[in-house]
C-alpha cells in the first residue's frame, strides 16, 4: 500500500468494518482438513468491498478448468505466497492484481479473519479490504473465467445458503453452500465468507 493509500481518510463504513474485525484470532487454525503428508503451503485471499448503488458489494472469480487447483470452482482473488512476497497481505492484494487487474496501491486493508487448512493442504489467510469503484476488472484469462459481483445483503439472507454433502474427488463432502444466480460457492470459500458475514452479524466466526 502506497504512503498516500494509508494516509487517506477512511469512509464510515470502512471505519465500521475495521472496527468489527479489530480482535485477535487463534495462532493456530481451528478447523483443519489437511490430507496430505507434506507441509502446509502458506497462501492468502481477498475479501474485496466496494459500494455499489449505495449499498456494499464483495466479488467472487469463478476459476477456469486449467489452474492447478480448485478447478472451475468460485473463490476470493488469492493464492499462494510467493518468496519475494514481503507477507501475506502483500501476497493477497498481488495476486488481486494479477487475476482481476485491481491495482494492489488502491486496496485499503480493513482487516483479517481466522486462517484456515485447505483440502489441497493450503494455510489460507483471509484478508478484508476495500477497492475503489467503479473499477476497469481485467480478469487473467489462464486463471479467471468470470467475476461475480454480490450484494452482501444478499449474502447476509439465511436462506441463500445451506449446509449439504457435494461429490469432490469421489468422496462426499459436507459444506456451507451459498447460491446466487445459478453460482454455487462452496468449500473454503463459503467457510470464508461465513466467517466475515458472522462478523458482520456480530457473532463469532465459526472458525
Amino acid at each position: 500500500m502506497t504512503e498516500e493509500a494509508r494516509s487517506a481518510p477512511m469512509t464510515g463504513w470502512m471505519e465500521d468494518i475495521r472496527a468489527r474485525l479489530d480482535r485477535t484470532w487463534p495462532v493456530e487454525p481451528l478447523r483443519t482438513e489437511k490430507t496430505g503428508d507434506g507441509p502446509l503451503r502458506p497462501a492468502a485471499v481477498l475479501i474485496p468491498l466496494f459500494v455499489r448503488d449505495h449499498a456494499l458489494w464483495t466479488l467472487f472469480t469463478k476459476r477456469t478448468d486449467t489452474v492447478e487447483h480448485h478447478k472451475g470452482q468460485i473463490s476470493f482473488p488469492g493464492g499462494g505466497q510467493h518468496p519475494e512476497d514481503e507477507n501475506l497481505w502483500v501476497t493477497a492484494i498481488r495476486e488481486t492484481e494479477e487475476e482481476i487487474g485491481v491495482p494492489r496501491e488502491t486496496v485499503r486493508l480493513l482487516g483479517a479473519l481466522p486462517k484456515m487448512v485447505t483440502v489441497t493442504d493450503f494455510e489460507v489467510w483471509p484478508f478484508v479490504g476495500a477497492i475503489p469503484y467503479p473499477v476497469s476488472f481485467r480478469p487473467e484469462a489462464g486463471e479467471v473465467e468470470s467475476i461475480i459481483e454480490v450484494p452482501l445483503s444478499y449474502l447476509l439472507d439465511p436462506m441463500v445458503v445451506e449446509d449439504r454433502l457435494i461429490r469432490w474427488k469421489g468422496k462426499d463432502v459436507k459444506t456451507l453452500v451459498y447460491h446466487y444466480r445459478g453460482h454455487a460457492i462452496w468449500g473454503a470459500t463459503a467457510r470464508i465468507l461465513a466467517d466475515f458475514l458472522a462478523v458482520l452479524r456480530g457473532e463469532a466466526p465459526s472458525s
